[in-house]
């Protein structure tokens, strides 16, 4: 029988014929359906032929009402889906080619058996290599120097032309700012992270209980607040041109993510997913999320490695122009991922349920990616797992999985505490491990088994919360009115955390976190400012002609200068006469 014949369908008038001219076919590659076509009203099909004993003995029925069509499957034909309840599959029987990277999704074919991959995670050492390159480039340098890598000088460059800049087109051209201060302005905001005070003004109060004279001591409140009224990071006449809303945020937010990755992805495990940043003031990017500990507040997508640091993220604002009809969660993965620099074949991906699906999945693998996450009820694409009531009314530790044989997705659900499915697409259930959980019968802990992609989720999922509680220990604690001050707090917030990950991984004796902000801060307030031309306020020079005790003393309340009628809180205890003190009006009196 030629090959031409079976190409596409055939039919024929019984099922013995059919069969012959399937084993006939020589080409083993090639996958058959046979379907029964309904037979014409006026056929008699109720009759029995044949005796019982030769019932007993065919496995296959000798003809069957109606005529018999044959489906031949070409190596891009879809396979069907078959029946889940079957225990042996005719899929199985099949010899399967080797996916395409460039294959198609097709329909599920769900099955309880081991899992079997074309494509799974390799072990290689080119994440180590690069861990060990940071560590011998980082394992001589301070805190100061190691978080320098980051806020490095083109960083602060960025924000003082900007804010130079921004003073000049409000016509502020007394407006002066050079890098020492900067860098005090930078050191005030860490220390006011576990510096908390109620009020930003009391880091300069002269009150014993409140007062911070290594604040006073570096920067006076006035400058401080210049500085801040005056921060930039952008120039806005560039504003017109981009229909961005974090236009404001964007350029600093670019160059951090760079500074992030000049090391390239140096972890195995990389996590995804959201952070809130706390903001109850109004912005079209502003969210609401009831439930969460942060319901107020901008989002950012975070792709962070399982110990927390952070390498690549995407403030959210709000509904894209894009036209694709992915998911939200789907083209969130994929655009972080895109982001980085690296080997896929290199890292493991996990995600919670907001973003996987069996297609995110499928499509990772065709990427090269190997990836894992918790899915919802509704998006198993109907795979046949024991019902979520049926698993509760079980013991704890049971479980249940299901293999689609096509698209190389496996699903299991299994109890803890309370039912949780895992999709994956590299990841197997067995060897099965231990954790331990407290039994209330026993009143002691005791080991539940739990299948092995639970125990590596539970291993690589996490990072973004590792990041976010590094964060929140030691957040800025100043305030500002501007709507992007609290996203220039968080990233100069999330730059510390970074540095101090790569303090950790290496120094074989680490810092904790708060020393290693108390370094950065200390240092960064005892900068050397430099000298300006400008009138002095020292109160040696100003000392009245006729003698001594000509001093200025401190008021309860702001009075009027008689000099320059500004609001001061000084008087000359000797003449009770109310001087500025920082304008030299004091030294004008008396001279």
């Amino acid at each position: 029988m030629s090959r031409k014949m079976f190409y596409g369908s055939n039919s024929f008038i019984g099922l013995e014929e059919a069969i012959e001219a399937v084993t006939a076919d020589s080409d083993d590659d090639r996958a058959y359906d046979l379907a029964i076509i309904p037979p014409d009203p006026s056929v008699v099909t109720d009759e029995e032929e044949g005796s019982d004993e030769d019932m007993v003995t065919y496995t296959l029925p000798r003809d069957v009402p109606g005529n018999i069509e044959v489906l031949v499957h070409d190596e891009d034909t879809l396979l069907s889906d078959y029946d889940s309840s079957d225990e042996e599959p005719l899929a199985s029987k099949r010899v399967r080619r080797q996916p395409n990277i460039e294959q198609r999704q097709q329909t599920p074919a769900w099955r309880k058996c081991l899992p079997s991959y074309t494509f799974g995670h390799q072990h290689t050492s080119e994440v180590q290599d690069k861990q060990n390159a940071i560590k011998e480039q980082l394992k001589d340098q301070n805190p100061v120097q190691i978080f320098e890598k980051i806020l490095d000088e083109e960083v602060l460059q960025l924000i003082l032309s900007n804010s130079i800049l921004y003073a000049n087109q409000n016509n502020i051209h007394s407006f002066q700012l050079d890098l020492p201060d900067l860098k005090k302005f930078i050191g005030i905001l860490i220390l006011s992270g576990y510096h908390k005070l109620p009020r930003e003004a009391l880091y300069w109060s002269l009150d014993e209980d409140v007062g911070v004279a290594l604040v006073s001591r570096a920067m006076s409140r006035n400058k401080f607040r210049e500085i801040k009224r005056y921060l930039h990071l952008v120039n806005n006449d560039e504003a017109s041109n981009s229909r961005d809303k974090m236009f404001k945020i964007r350029s600093l937010a670019d160059i951090l993510m760079t500074k992030f990755n000049q090391w390239g992805v140096f972890h195995e495990n990389i996590s995804i997913d959201e952070s809130m940043v706390k903001y109850y003031g109004h912005h079209p990017s502003k969210q609401f999320i009831r439930g969460k500990p942060v319901r107020f507040g901008y989002k950012n997508w975070v792709a962070a490695s399982s110990t927390g640091y952070c390498y690549k993220f995407d403030l959210y604002c709000g509904k894209s122009l894009d036209s694709s009809d992915e998911p939200l969660g789907t083209r969130v993965v994929k655009s972080l991922l895109s982001k980085l620099d690296t080997d896929p074949k290199n890292h493991k991906v996990f995600f919670d349920n907001f973003f996987t699906s069996c297609n995110l999945l499928f499509d990772l693998r065709n990427l090269g990616y190997c990836a894992t996450g918790t899915v919802r009820e509704n998006r198993t694409k109907k795979c046949p797992l024991a019902a979520i009531k049926e698993m509760k009314k079980k013991e704890r530790a049971a479980f249940d999985y299901s293999f689609d044989i096509n698209n190389e997705l496996l699903l299991v659900r299994w109890k803890d505490n309370s039912v949780c499915t895992i999709a994956t697409n590299y990841d197997y259930f067995e060897p099965m491990g231990t954790v331990k959980r407290w039994c209330p019968e026993m009143r002691q802990k005791t080991d539940v088994r739990i299948p092995l992609l639970f125990e590596n989720y539970n291993k690589g999922m996490g990072g973004v919360d590792e990041l976010d509680q590094s964060i929140s220990l030691y957040r800025i604690g100043i305030h500002g009115k501007k709507w992007w001050w609290v996203l220039f707090t968080y990233l100069l917030d999330m730059a510390v955390s970074n540095s101090w990950r790569l303090h950790v991984m290496s120094k074989d004796d680490p810092m904790d976190q708060l020393l290693f902000r108390r370094s950065l801060a200390r240092y960064y307030l005892r900068q050397e400012t430099l000298k300006r031309a400008r009138p002095s306020s020292s109160l040696i020079e100003g000392l009245p002609q006729d003698g001594s005790s000509h001093y200025p003393r401190k008021l309860e309340k702001q009075l009027r200068c008689v000099i320059c009628h500004a609001r001061v809180r000084w008087e000359c205890k000797k003449c009770l006469k109310t001087l500025c003190v920082e304008k030299s009006c004091f030294e004008k009196f008396h001279t």
